[in-house]
Formats: structure tokens, C-alpha cells, sequence
């Protein structure tokens, strides 16, 4: 490599929030070895510049490793374009998996996690040379990963999907025991495919949903567009315990979920999401004529 890879350790004691300024300067880490960085975070930080607390130059290319501490789907790093905040060159799920992203010239990071408390990062940071950064163009993209969500309707009604004029975030939280997002909701409305899979992109994704607690009822899948939010049936008539057909959602769809009223104190729709690739659904369409 152009260098040898320095390592930071940074232990938060609150939430990474994706936009306060990192104040950790290279003075305020302990090192070891003179390799080995360790920090502390006590105040509210989420962003951080290419120069790594001045421990690089700010102008270099760089291969970032970074691993957290847990596994939530929603504590995500984005490596962030200097030109305009709101343009990202790449997101990234935090796990104990270390994944790497291309960092460059005037690149800042941002962080955001929903640990409801403190977690521990993981940086490995090399300078790329000319080779090793053509050599990086060349490697396959990171594998696409997927998620479970777990919604519980409570307040004895069953789900649905309208009026399809409101949009519906469920407030997730991550359950690390069950490695599922799990939200308890009493909401009505068409949920955003965004919200379900986050993507820098124009990726869609397939989903599918399994209800139960319906008793005798049924649970209905749906799809709205991002236009005129027009619904239209998935599949209709799933009992207890059957997942749906898979459906695709678009970036700008929208999913709706109507069930009849719980059995019991409450109906639960489990969602299963995977991330589509572009083009990936036009070839599969195109290889089986349809």
C-alpha cells in the first residue's frame, strides 16, 4: 500500500446524530504503537473531515474500513461530497463486518446510529496510490444485504392502507436479540419504500409480508406509486403465518398493509426487504419474456 493503515477505535457514550462536528483532535486520542488510536466521545458528534482528526492529509485518496460495535440497520456511514451536502457517494450499514468505502479530496463522513445509547467504531484508514486506486475501481460492488421489520398494530384495529394521501414512517427501533427493527404502531397510511430500505440511489427493492394475530381474517398487500399514489393489489387473502408473494417497490412507491382487526391485542406484519439493483429487474423481466 502507499502506507501503512493507521487504526481508530472511537467509543461514544450518546448516538452518533449524522451532523454535529466531530470535536476529537489528534491530541485527544491515545496512541499505541503509533498505529493504534483511541478516542472518547461524550457530547453530540456525527461528522468528520478526510484529514482524520489531522492524523492525514485532508488531499489524499484514501480506503476507509469501518465496523461498529452492533448490528442495527439503521446506524449507517455515508461518505459525503464537499460540493453539496445533500450528494452522497456512498451509504453503508454498520456491523462488526468491516465493509471499506473510497474516500476523497475534501470528502466529509457522516455518521448516524440508533443505539439508543453508547457504541464503538472502527476505522482502518490507508492512503491509496495510482495503482491501488485503479486497481479498487476494479472490485465488485459491496453484496447486497437485506432486512427484517417487524410492525405491531395495537389499539384493536386491524391494518390500513388508507387514506393513501398519508405518509406513514414507523418509529423502528433496532432489537438486537431478535435481529429484527421492530416498531409498534397505531398509524394509517402507505408507508415510504425509502423508509423500508435506504438507498443512496435509484435502487427499488423486493418485499414480502407475513401477518398474524388475525384470527379468522385476512391481510392484504399493496403497492401505491409515488405519483398519484393509485394502490394496487399484490395479493389478497393471506391467512395467518403465510408470507406474501414478492412484490417490487420502486424508490418513490409507496407500501400499504390492510389486515382485519386482531384476534387478540393486537395484528403483527412481518416484512422481509432486500435492495434491487439497477437494471437487475429489467434483466430478470426480459429473460422470462415478460
Amino acid at each position: 500500500m502507499a502506507s501503512e493503515p493507521i487504526a481508530f477505535r472511537i467509543d461514544s457514550m450518546v448516538d452518533w446524530d449524522g451532523v454535529s462536528p466531530v470535536g476529537l483532535q489528534r491530541s485527544d486520542f491515545k496512541v499505541y504503537d503509533q498505529r493504534y488510536y483511541v478516542g472518547l466521545i461524550e457530547a453530540p458528534a456525527g461528522t468528520f473531515t478526510a484529514d482524520f482528526f489531522g492524523v492525514f492529509s485532508a488531499l489524499t485518496p484514501k480506503l476507509v474500513g469501518v465496523a461498529s460495535s452492533s448490528s442495527n440497520p439503521m446506524s449507517v456511514l455515508r461518505v459525503v461530497s464537499a460540493e453539496d451536502p445533500d450528494v452522497f457517494r456512498d451509504e453503508v450499514e454498520l456491523s462488526p463486518r468491516m465493509v471499506h468505502v473510497p474516500v476523497f479530496p475534501g470528502d466529509r463522513l457522516s455518521v448516524v446510529t440508533h443505539e439508543g445509547g453508547g457504541s464503538s467504531l472502527e476505522f482502518v484508514v490507508t492512503e491509496l496510490s495510482d495503482r491501488e486506486h485503479i486497481e479498487l475501481a476494479t472490485v465488485a460492488a459491496p453484496r447486497p444485504v437485506g432486512r427484517r421489520i417487524r410492525i405491531i398494530r395495537t389499539g384493536g384495529s386491524g391494518f390500513t392502507h388508507e387514506p393513501t394521501t398519508e405518509t406513514w414512517k414507523p418509529a423502528m427501533m433496532w432489537d438486537a436479540s431478535l435481529g429484527t427493527l421492530v416498531a409498534h404502531e397505531v398509524v394509517n397510511g402507505v408507508i415510504p419504500a425509502r423508509d423500508l430500505c435506504m438507498s443512496p440511489r435509484a435502487e427499488g427493492c423486493y418485499v414480502s409480508v407475513r401477518f398474524s394475530g388475525l384470527g379468522v381474517g385476512e391481510g392484504q398487500l399493496l403497492v401505491a406509486d409515488g405519483h398519484l399514489r393509485e394502490a394496487s393489489m399484490v395479493q389478497g387473502g393471506l391467512k395467518n403465518g403465510e408470507w406474501s408473494k414478492v412484490a417490487f417497490l420502486g424508490r418513490d412507491d409507496l407500501l400499504g398493509l390492510s389486515s382485519s382487526v386482531p384476534q387478540g391485542a393486537a395484528v403483527v406484519c412481518d416484512i422481509e426487504v432486500a435492495r434491487v439493483a439497477p437494471g437487475e429487474r429489467l434483466r430478470e423481466r426480459y429473460a422470462r419474456g415478460g
